[in-house]
């Protein structure tokens, strides 16, 4: 049986299935696109975790790996967001806090064939005589194989992923370098184009967290799903993890509501007492480390500080002219999105 029906295999299962309903940015992906029908969409999971596998499989095939090496490799790509619940990172504190579950141990049980409702995933690998404690191995970074490429700041999950959030928010897509570049460059390592690319990339990533994910509409938008999802608490179990963005809306009456709403981040101060708290990502190249000898860790680098975002510098934006379209424009003069 080949990589082929395997992937397709899994890309069938219930469990897979289950990311087209998860949005790949969370809650400020309903924000931003009130009207998926339109020019715009929003992404999923499901979505990202195929790019991710595309990848994985465009570097199988500069490199010259056994059968068995490549199912793991796309399997573990394929997979690796296997176990988000709804709207992602957004709710995810919640259910850590109350159920003591995240993603990372999410996806482990999914793959290891723990939870029952989506035990296709697992039945799937072994039918396939696919090796699941490699697979699981390289998920959870035990094993460095794979030329870091999982476990290193430079992978198939950050390049897809910050690439189809940066595309999300430029004015002209076609400008942009695509993941599929930026990976053979940082196959390659040979020339400085090659460098630059990858280089590039790590400012693009520092782009998207200050620019979307760490903006004030970004950090608002977690916070009213979480606000709100504690209030409903009572509707929630252990088992709601694995279920779809349209339960959740039931079980938190108004979150949609809000989510849409022209007046958003006003509507959401309404609801706060105070400053949010949240973690700020810087990602900087640091020329130190050499890129052609792979020296990853020493070369892109990234801090995390704590801060708080007044609720000032959010409640007068108008979301109805909120324009991406202006992205680029806003990042060369040095402006935050909101």
């Amino acid at each position: 049986m080949t990589t082929t029906a395997l992937l397709n295999s899994l890309m069938e299962s219930s469990a897979f299935e289950r990311l087209k309903s998860i949005r790949f940015l969370g809650g400020i992906d309903y924000l931003l696109v009130p009207a998926p029908n339109g020019a715009r969409h929003r992404y999923s999971r499901y979505q990202h975790s195929i790019g991710v596998a595309r990848l994985a499989l465009r570097y199988a095939a500069q490199r010259d790996f056994s059968p068995k090496q490549i199912d793991v490799l796309t399997s573990a790509a394929l997979l690796h967001d296997i176990g988000h619940s709804p709207f992602s990172h957004s709710l995810e504190p919640i259910f850590v806090k109350h159920f003591g579950i995240d993603h990372h141990q999410a996806t482990m049980q999914v793959i290891k064939g723990e939870v029952a409702k989506v035990r296709s995933v697992h039945d799937t690998l072994k039918r396939f005589h696919v090796d699941i404690d490699a697979v699981l191995n390289v998920l959870s970074g035990d094993d460095a194989c794979f030329e870091g490429f999982f476990s290193g700041p430079i992978n198939f999950d950050t390049i897809e992923g910050i690439m189809r959030s940066r595309s999300y928010a430029a004015r002209e897509t076609w400008s942009l370098v695509s993941p599929e570049a930026i990976l053979d460059a940082a196959v390659r390592r040979e020339t400085t184009s090659d460098r630059d690319k990858v280089d590039g990339f790590w400012e693009y990533k520092d782009q998207v967290y200050r620019h979307v994910i760490n903006s004030p509409l970004g950090i608002l938008a977690d916070k009213a799903c979480q606000l709100l999802m504690e209030r409903h608490i009572g509707q929630f179990g252990p088992q709601d993890y694995f279920s779809t963005e349209r339960t959740a809306f039931s079980k938190i009456p108004g979150l949609h509501k809000l989510l849409k709403a022209s007046n958003f981040p006003r509507a959401v101060s309404d609801l706060i007492d105070g400053p949010v708290p949240f973690k700020e990502r810087r990602f900087v190249v640091d020329k130190g480390g050499d890129f052609h000898n792979r020296e990853d860790s020493q070369r892109y680098r990234q801090t995390k500080q704590p801060r708080e975002l007044p609720l000032s510098a959010a409640t007068d934006v108008d979301i109805e002219h909120y324009a991406w379209k202006s992205f680029d424009e806003r990042i060369q003069s040095g402006q935050r999105l909101l």
